[in-house]
Formats: structure tokens, C-alpha cells, sequence
């Protein structure tokens, strides 16, 4: 039985790693001259084979440099970030639909991006973005108590934060009509940004993995429940308040590489939970792969699907995740309420 287990487990990770690489693929290559060329080239780059991986097609060279290898990481790091964060969350919570955003991040993000357009023109609103949700996140953490926290208290506060701030927002983008079309259209996600230092977000991506992946045996306990697993309340709250201020850093730092992307976070932990099981250590592996994939492939679709026009990265992702979800929900049923 429990050999059987671990082969399922191994076969679903082995297509999760081939939707990744599918997905990573076609984000790179897909529409260059010479794509498995492209790719052959690249990977030798990254070992050391030859000093120019592109010194063959110039054109191809700066295509990839400039524009997929960075949407590419941002992608990564905005799937995994929001996968991990939802996980995080759903867990501590034992609520399966709760989202990265119900801290009221989205909100903080969005004002700080509107911010950002209002006053600087757009520049650097992705750090504008990333300051608003993590400002937010601390005001919802600290109204929440630390000796009497709780996570219904955590939600209601972050829900009245968010629609305070959402309402801000729409005030603000009636007030100015012709920066309407830009705000709009920036919220709803995307990789256009090029204040994004690439180094800076992967080491902040590879930090963050590390802690997380530090305190993930404590999560698996979290799940269960909390009263017989811990001698008092107050060590359990401590747990809890460690991880949503983790799934506070994860989604600021999604923000700061993609913008707004709502629903990634429900339904990545959801579906992974549903084909892997409850064990948060295999779930983190999980989730990673399967964010890292959804905004990849999503991304891939918003740029190519009635190019050359660009469907906005987040209306892209809700699209393409629904339907998943739906499906997975008539088939396990009520696995998700377990």
C-alpha cells in the first residue's frame, strides 16, 4: 500500500516536472527561428560549454536575454511565491479557499501601484506594488493581536481592509479618467515592468525557499489539530503567525515580479493537495512546480493567443485555472473538504 502511494506520487511529480519543462519551453522558444538550435545553445551557456550562447543568431540573442529569460523568472517566482502562500495559508486555516490575498495585500498593492501612477508616472510601480501589500499585510498581522491571535480574526480584518482600500482605488481611477486604461490595465498583472532587477528578485526568491522550507515539518503539524498536538494555544498561534507573515513576503514578492495575480494562489495548493495528498512536505516541492507552470503557460498564452495584441497576464491565469478547477472539484468531489 504504501509502495503503491509513493509510485503515484512519483508519477505525478514526474508530470508536474513535464508541464513545467512544457511550459518553460514554449515561454523561451516558442515563435524563434530554430527553437531546439535556441535551446541546445542556451543550455550549454549554462554549463560552462560555450561562452555566447547566441552568438549564432544575434536577433535570437537579445530576444532571449531581454525579454523571455526575465518573464521567465518573474513568472517562476510569482507561481511559486502564490502557489506557497495559498498552501501555507489553506493549512493553518483549514479553510480550503483561502487565498494569499484575503490579508488584504491585493488591495495594498493595487493602491500602491495607483500610487505609483498618480504621482511618478508609473515608474517603479512594481516596488510601489510590493511596499503596499507588505505595509498592508503588517497593518492586518498587527490588528489581529499577537497574544490573542486568531485566524478568523485575521480574515475579517484583512476582508474590511480590503474593500476599504479597493474602494479608495476605484475613487482614485474615476478621479483621473485618462489614466484609467493604464491603471486598469496594469492591475491586472503582467510582466511589463522593467524596474525589476533580476538578481535581486532570485535571491530574495532563494531566501525566502529556505526559510519556508525551515519551518514546513511545523506546518504539517498545523494541520492537525492544534489543541492535542500543542501543550498551550499560545505556541500554536506562534506558528501561525510565522507562517502568514511567510505567505505576507511570498505574495509582496509575487507582486513585485508579476503585479495583481488573483485565483493562482486558490487553485494551485488546492489541485496539488487533491493529486499528492496532505503531507505539506511533498505539497512544497508540489506547489512550485505546479505556480511555476500555471503562470508560464498563462503567460505564454496571454502573449500569443491573438498576437500581437497581449491579453493581460491575470485574466489569462483565471481563464486557464478555472476550468482545471472546476473539473477537479466534480471529480474528487468532496476530497477538498477533508
Amino acid at each position: 500500500m504504501i509502495r503503491s502511494g509513493v509510485k503515484k506520487r512519483g508519477i505525478i511529480f514526474l508530470i508536474l516536472l513535464a508541464g513545467f519543462s512544457l511550459s518553460l519551453f514554449l515561454s523561451l522558444f516558442y515563435g524563434l527561428e530554430a527553437p531546439f538550435e535556441s535551446l541546445i545553445a542556451v543550455l550549454k551557456s549554462v554549463f560552462g560549454i560555450a561562452n555566447n550562447a547566441y552568438g549564432y543568431n544575434t536577433d535570437t540573442g537579445v530576444i532571449l536575454a531581454l525579454i523571455r529569460i526575465p518573464a521567465v523568472i518573474k513568472a517562476i517566482v510569482a507561481g511559486s511565491c502564490l502557489a506557497l502562500a495559498g498552501m501555507f495559508l489553506q493549512t493553518i486555516s483549514k479553510n480550503p479557499l483561502a487565498d494569499p490575498y484575503l490579508t488584504g495585500l491585493s488591495s495594498g498593492a493595487g493602491l500602491g501601484i495607483v500610487i505609483s501612477i498618480l504621482l511618478f508616472s508609473g515608474v517603479n510601480y512594481s516596488i510601489f506594488g510590493f511596499l503596499g501589500a507588505l505595509l498592508s499585510a503588517v497593518v492586518v498581522i498587527t490588528l489581529s493581536g499577537f497574544s490573542k491571535f486568531s485566524i478568523t480574526k485575521l480574515i475579517l480584518i484583512g476582508l474590511s481592509l480590503n474593500l476599504f482600500t479597493s474602494s479608495i482605488i476605484s475613487f482614485l481611477i474615476l478621479l483621473n479618467p485618462d489614466k484609467a486604461y493604464s491603471m486598469t490595465l496594469i492591475l491586472t498583472g503582467g510582466f511589463s515592468s522593467a524596474d525589476v532587477s533580476n538578481r535581486v528578485l532570485l535571491l530574495l526568491f532563494i531566501g525566502l525557499l529556505f526559510i519556508c522550507g525551515l519551518f514546513i515539518p511545523k506546518l504539517n503539524i498545523l494541520r492537525l489539530d492544534t489543541r492535542l498536538v500543542f501543550q498551550n494555544e499560545h505556541t500554536a498561534n506562534k506558528y501561525s503567525i510565522i507562517f502568514v507573515i511567510l505567505a505576507a513576503f511570498l505574495t509582496s514578492l509575487a507582486v513585485y515580479s508579476a503585479g495583481i495575480l488573483g485565483f493562482a494562489g486558490i487553485i494551485c495548493p488546492l489541485l496539488v493537495r487533491l493529486l499528492l495528498g496532505g503531507d505539506t512536505r511533498v505539497l512544497f516541492f508540489g506547489n512550485i512546480l505546479a505556480g511555476s507552470s500555471l503562470i508560464l503557460f498563462s503567460n505564454f498564452i496571454s502573449n500569443n493567443l491573438i498576437y500581437p495584441v497581449q491579453i493581460p497576464l491575470g485574466i489569462t491565469v483565471a481563464i486557464i485555472g478555472a476550468p482545471f478547477f472546476v473539473f477537479f472539484l466534480l471529480k474528487k468531489g468532496g476530497a477538498l473538504l477533508k
